[in-house]
């Protein structure tokens, strides 16, 4: 089984910092450029991946916890979206797409929860500073992102295992982002949901894994 290192190839990232007044970046470590063989950039799994850091690293803060949270949260779901999409399309294995069409469903019911939670705090107060990222909230956002920066393993060998690694990783970075929520998010129902997220993600990455073994 042709196994590569994933990378995640984050061309346009460049230096984070304050982009208004009153909003900042999740994502500030300085200049950070990480880059992948032109045929890995141009998958189409991986593009949907590059396409949600994207977008999480250009989340503006506005320093309330809980609309902070959702809206990553938010779009680390269109990425997990994006790529069950695409396992369904492109996909041969009955297991995989079985577990893609779950993950499409329940991740789409998810995201539209978020847009009505994210609606409601739009004004909320700021309750956190999102440029502390040596303690609290900011801390934890930050390191979540660093996490979801690391390389994992990505199997070329179909996109059906390209899909199982991948989505591996994606939950396995959901549980962090999970984790961080709960310890840190004021609103029941964000909480609820991170909450609910834990054991359900935790036995997809489970049943991933095993179907990986089987299909080496």
């Amino acid at each position: 089984m042709k196994t590569t290192m994933l990378m995640i190839p984050m061309l346009a990232l460049g230096v984070a910092g304050f982009t208004t007044q009153n909003t900042i970046s999740p994502f500030d470590h300085g200049a950070l450029i990480i880059t992948a063989p032109a045929a890995i950039q141009s998958d189409p799994l991986m593009e949907s991946m590059n396409k949600m850091m994207k977008q999480m690293h250009a989340q503006q803060m506005k320093g309330n916890v809980d609309y902070d949270f959702a809206s990553m949260l938010k779009a680390h779901h269109q990425g997990a979206i994006d790529m069950a999409r695409i396992e369904l399309q492109q996909g041969k294995d009955a297991s995989m797409k079985k577990m893609a069409q779950k993950i499409l469903t329940k991740q789409t019911k998810e995201v539209a929860q978020l847009n009505q939670l994210i609606a409601k705090l739009q004004n909320s107060t700021k309750n956190y500073d999102p440029a502390n990222k040596q303690s609290g909230a900011g801390k934890a956002m930050s390191d979540n992102m660093m996490e979801m920066m690391k390389p994992g393993n990505m199997s070329m060998s179909s996109i059906d295992h390209e899909f199982a690694d991948m989505m591996t990783k994606h939950h396995k970075d959901g549980i962090m982002m999970a984790k961080s929520i709960v310890t840190y998010s004021k609103s029941a129902k964000l909480k609820s949901m991170a909450q609910q997220s834990i054991p359900e993600q935790t036995q997809e990455i489970r049943e991933m894994e095993q179907w990986m073994k089987a299909h080496q």
